[in-house]
């Protein structure tokens, strides 16, 4: 990696922090001088990490108007979770006995933790938001299939986003969703499979409802 190209990693990965945490909210405008104030980085780098940022819809460039971070909007929920409804449970269902047992334990642990709190910061709601999707992402990472791991990981920012979203207006789902994820989980460590894959299931059309409905007061 050429010390240009480090640095241009550096102000995308800084970039989607900011984004990911809601320093820099949805349909917020800011242009490419601010980015540079902002991070302390020269003109390339951050012009390449706006380019890169654009390409993951992450920012919308408007010329002569400046950079837009993304709104999230109802149609790109629907379409992320229609596919995932779609093949995750039977990723699962198939591909169960791929999934590691520590693994799960870990998962199952992290979800305890954060069902049994009071209080989730936004930190906190980002660390959970993180273990959610790697628990999926191993999920569907089990089928040993690069082009699924692939377009999995593509929704890994925005379902970040979406649940940072709803995180700030209902701590309470956050706990409910720990929940059901620990008792998928359960019924994947009992080897009842298909409770597992019906629980996966509901969850995923209970988060779609949830984010869509978040959003709808949110925008």
């Amino acid at each position: 990696m050429t010390h240009k190209t480090g640095l241009s990693t550096i102000a995308y990965q800084q970039i989607k922090t900011l984004i990911l945490e809601n320093k820099l909210k949805p349909g917020q405008f800011v242009n490419e001088a601010q980015l540079q104030e902002l991070l302390g980085l020269g003109r390339t780098p951050v012009r390449e990490a706006i380019l890169q940022l654009a390409e993951n819809e992450l920012i919308t460039i408007h010329p002569r108007k400046g950079i837009e971070i993304s709104r999230i909007m109802p149609k790109s929920i629907h379409d992320i979770f229609q596919v995932r409804i779609l093949i995750e449970p039977e990723i699962l269902h198939t591909y169960f006995k791929e999934l590691d047992k520590k693994h799960l334990m870990e998962f199952r642990a992290s979800f305890q933790k954060a069902s049994s709190s009071d209080t989730l910061s936004l930190q906190d709601c980002i660390r959970l938001a993180d273990t959610d999707n790697q628990f999926h992402l191993a999920i569907v990472s089990s089928m040993g299939n690069q082009y699924t791991t692939r377009l999995m990981n593509t929704f890994v920012d925005k379902l970040t986003i979406i649940r940072s979203t709803v995180s700030a207006h209902s701590v309470g789902r956050l706990c409910i969703s720990s929940n059901e994820h620990i008792e998928i989980i359960d019924s994947i460590l009992t080897g009842e499979i298909d409770t597992a894959c019906m629980k996966l299931k509901k969850h995923l059309e209970i988060s779609y409802e949830e984010a869509v409905k978040t959003l709808m007061y949110t925008y």
